[in-house]
């Protein structure tokens, strides 16, 4: 009786610490929704809501004849608290997409991406640019950080698809780039 007793014990603990090992706090599950809400982000500001744009930074996704892919410009100074509208081009022959992000969020993008292709995404730090079009994301960074902008497509950033961005609190040129 102990022994079965024991035995039963043991596989209910083991049993509640494999479901406990697969717990999350939704941080890392479907990585794309609404990230910038979640406790614990990394601050990446926010979407505007009504307010008008500060500045409108134009970047254009491209192909090289080498392979590489790149958004140009791809390192960007922005002042806290600004509301900036980005416009991308998309002047390459592939679809491109274009997600704002800390690091470790478009690390976990990627990953989610590559585990679910066909996934489209619906979120404000988000926005995705068949060839030849152009689409606008606005975005109000309300914190000093550095942030990753990339191409989520698979393989579009480990072919060079990616940026940074670094917002201060002051800006080291009068462009801003």
């Amino acid at each position: 009786m102990k022994t079965s007793f024991k035995t039963c014990t043991l596989a209910a603990a083991l049993i509640l610490s494999a479901l406990s090992a697969h717990a999350s706090d939704g941080k890392s599950q479907q990585p794309h929704l609404r990230a910038y809400d979640l406790p614990d982000h990394d601050p990446i500001g926010e979407p505007p809501g009504d307010a008008t744009p500060d500045r409108t930074v134009d970047i254009t996704a491209r192909e090289t004849g080498s392979g590489y892919m790149l958004f140009d410009p791809d390192a960007l100074h922005i002042e806290n608290g600004a509301v900036v509208r980005f416009r991308v081009t998309n002047s390459g022959k592939l679809d491109h997409t274009f997600f704002l992000g800390s690091f470790d969020e478009v690390t976990e993008n990627r990953q989610w991406m590559q585990e679910h292709p066909d996934m489209t995404h619906d979120a404000a730090n988000f926005i995705s640019i068949p060839s030849g079009e152009t689409g606008e994301l606005i975005w109000k960074f309300s914190d000093v950080t550095n942030l990753e902008f990339a191409c989520l497509v698979p393989g579009h950033r480990d072919a060079g698809m990616w940026g940074v961005i670094i917002v201060h609190d002051h800006l080291a040129s009068p462009a801003g780039y």
